[in-house]
C-alpha cells in the first residue's frame, strides 16, 4: 500500500450530526472538508415530508442516495440514485414519507469563496456557504449538544 500524507480515513460515527441552521429536520454530518482543494464530503438528511429552501450550487455537487425517496420538481430520486449537478444548478429538494439520506460531495475551484447560495423565501435574506462552514461543522457539537444525533 502506498499512503500519501494527504490521504484521509474517516469513521462516520466519530463525526456529529448538526442541524442546518434553523431549518428543522435538516442535518449534515461533514466527513471531510479541505480548504486547499475546496472540496467537502458530507452526509445530508432531510426529514419526511419536508422541502429544503431553493438554493444554487456554485460548485460541482454530487449526491448519492443512501436511503429514502426525494425529488427536484419532476425528477424523482431513490436509494441508489446519483445526482451530478454542475455549477449554476438551482433547486429545492423535497421528501415524502421516508425523508432521505444522501452522501454529497462539493467540488469548488481552488480559492472559490462560495459553494452554495440560498435565499430565505420570507425575508429574502441571501445566505452563502463556503468551505469554512463545512470545516467548522466537522468538529461542531451535534444536534443533541454532544455527538451523533442517533
Amino acid at each position: 500500500m502506498i499512503q500519501l500524507p494527504a490521504d484521509v480515513f474517516v469513521h462516520s460515527d466519530e463525526r456529529p450530526w448538526v442541524q442546518m441552521g434553523e431549518f428543522g429536520g435538516s442535518y449534515v454530518k461533514v466527513l471531510y472538508a479541505d480548504k486547499e482543494t475546496n472540496t467537502t464530503v458530507f452526509l445530508y438528511q432531510l426529514a419526511p415530508n419536508s422541502t429544503f429552501p431553493m438554493h444554487e450550487h456554485l460548485c460541482t455537487a454530487i449526491a448519492y442516495t443512501l436511503h429514502g425517496n426525494w425529488a427536484y420538481g419532476d425528477i424523482s430520486l431513490r436509494k441508489g440514485s446519483l445526482a451530478f449537478e454542475t455549477a449554476g444548478s438551482s433547486h429545492a429538494p423535497e421528501t415524502w414519507e421516508t425523508g432521505f439520506t444522501v452522501l454529497t460531495v462539493f467540488i469548488g475551484k481552488p480559492g472559490q469563496e462560495v459553494l452554495l447560495r440560498s435565499q430565505d423565501p420570507e425575508t429574502l435574506e441571501v445566505g452563502e456557504l463556503g468551505i469554512d462552514f463545512f470545516i467548522d461543522l466537522m468538529t461542531a457539537k451535534g444536534a443533541d449538544g454532544v455527538g451523533d444525533k442517533h
